[in-house]
């Protein structure tokens, strides 16, 4: 019996030596692009919570003390009172700045390409107030001082004298935050219109209970 020759494979014309097919391979690049995007969109999510954090809990942290007294020079006439000042007393508008970028996290998701602009314009302008107004502090904290409710508390009435004027590491921990929210608002503003938006089914799920119970009122079997 003459043995048969081996027929030689052939790959259909439409699928590759890979085993994808055409469609496979030009769907490719508009997968990845959309992995990318989501990545994207999640470090920028990251971003704000990392930055809001570091501005939020240093906020509420001691980042100046000193010694107050009333009078100057050889007119002091009080002893020295020790006084610590936390961010959120010195910059108030911190707090409420590492707040929107807070809520930054959320709108991020909830919005679409140009609401997720307008977002990353808000949490840039955050970050560059927080990042001016807290490395201010932290430079030169005397001027922030003077004025507050806890020196005239001290010295209502008169010159007061501060002396051994000291800085934590809360100023800068604030001001790293605002950085970090900074860059994450340039980088929502420069890549936002490429991220997928928040997908229809959530809204769907939402709203099948109302259906369903619907349903049931007018005698209706909603499975």
């Amino acid at each position: 019996m003459t043995p048969t020759p081996d027929m030689p494979t052939t790959t259909p014309p439409d699928r590759h030596s890979d085993g994808r097919t055409a469609a496979d391979q030009a769907a490719a690049p508009a997968a990845d692009q959309a992995r990318r995007a989501r990545r994207e969109r999640m470090l920028a999510i990251v971003g704000c919570l990392v930055g809001a954090a570091a501005v939020l809990f240093s906020a509420g942290s001691t980042w100046v003390s000193a010694r107050v007294q009333s009078g100057v020079g050889e007119k002091v006439v009080a002893a020295p009172l020790t006084v610590n000042w936390s961010g959120s007393s010195l910059a108030p508008a911190v707090t409420a700045l590492g707040l929107l970028g807070l809520a930054g996290t959320l709108a991020i998701i909830a919005t679409r390409r140009l609401g997720r602009t307008v977002v990353g314009i808000l949490v840039l302008l955050a970050g560059i107030a927080i990042l001016v107004t807290a490395g201010g502090i932290a430079i030169d904290p005397m001027g922030a001082v003077r004025g507050t409710d806890e020196v005239q508390a001290v010295v209502p009435v008169g010159e007061p004298t501060i002396t051994g004027l000291s800085r934590t590491a809360g100023p800068w921990s604030a001001s790293f935050g605002g950085l970090v929210l900074a860059v994450t608002g340039a980088a929502v503003v420069a890549r936002a219109r490429t991220w997928p938006a928040m997908s229809g089914r959530y809204q769907a799920r939402v709203a099948a209970p109302v259906d369903a119970w619907d349903a049931i009122e007018r005698g209706q079997d909603p499975t």
